[in-house]
């Protein structure tokens, strides 16, 4: 009787121990991806389509998707967004051709680039109406030009006008900001993001694992208060026990 007491109470120790362990190390885990702020109008670039006439690409079709996580409520804005061609400006000589030509037809070639008019980045624009708080919107737009995977990568973007809807939460706040304070408010999302590949919610992915750790953290606390009262019990099982033999 006594040894069956103690060994019940050795293998639930020793399973609760295991859990608590595997719970803090979860909770060790630290969350490295980019993130999205809590008070930002996040958007990203996605569904980007060539579209081509002859087999020759001569534009792209894409969707903006929006998610306002502000307390503003805009009547309208104008979202510019810009990509460098990074790739065009890398290669726009290529080393590779060097050995073939003759010093003169190499001075001239590379004379030839530097007198070459800079690489315009691709540009694009769209307008949104009545975007209040905590909505999400889809906005349809298309763009002239063959480079449809630069919208894969980083923008550039500004926000103007702003025209906002006076909010009585924010008494303080008129109905425009100028275009600096109007773009601050905004947060591109890019390939490099997570969220990027779903949708979008009301916290960010790092706020989710937050509280999901916050959680965690709880749980282990009530592992260990449970094994603190399974060894006092076993210690007042075997003093009973002693006492009864």
């Amino acid at each position: 009787m006594n040894k069956s007491i103690k060994f019940f109470s050795i293998l639930c120790g020793v399973a609760l121990i295991s859990a608590s362990a595997e719970a803090a190390e979860r909770s060790n885990k630290k969350v490295t991806n980019p993130s999205t702020r809590r008070d930002a109008v996040i958007f990203k670039v996605h569904n980007i389509e060539p579209i081509s006439e002859d087999g020759i690409v001569t534009g792209c079709d894409f969707d903006v998707t929006l998610y306002n996580r502000t307390s503003i409520n805009f009547r309208n804005f104008t979202l510019n967004m810009a990509w460098n061609d990074k790739v065009e400006e890398k290669f726009k000589f290529n080393s590779y051709m060097e050995k073939f030509l003759t010093k003169e037809e190499l001075a001239q070639q590379k004379n030839l680039i530097e007198n070459a008019a800079d690489i315009k980045p691709l540009q694009s624009s769209i307008t949104v109406n009545a975007f209040g708080a905590d909505k999400q919107i889809s906005v349809h737009s298309h763009v002239n030009s063959e480079k449809c995977y630069l919208m894969l990568s980083n923008a550039s973007f500004s926000v103007t006008p702003c025209d906002i809807v006076r909010n009585v939460d924010m008494p303080n706040i008129g109905n425009n900001f100028d275009n600096k304070e109007c773009t601050a408010l905004f947060q591109f999302v890019d390939t490099s993001n997570p969220e990027y590949f779903g949708q979008f919610k009301k916290l960010s992915a790092t706020e989710l694992e937050e509280q999901n750790q916050k959680l965690e953290e709880k749980e282990l606390t009530d592992i260990d208060s449970v094994i603190d009262k399974i060894v006092d019990n076993l210690g007042t099982s075997d003093k009973t026990l002693t006492d009864i033999n």
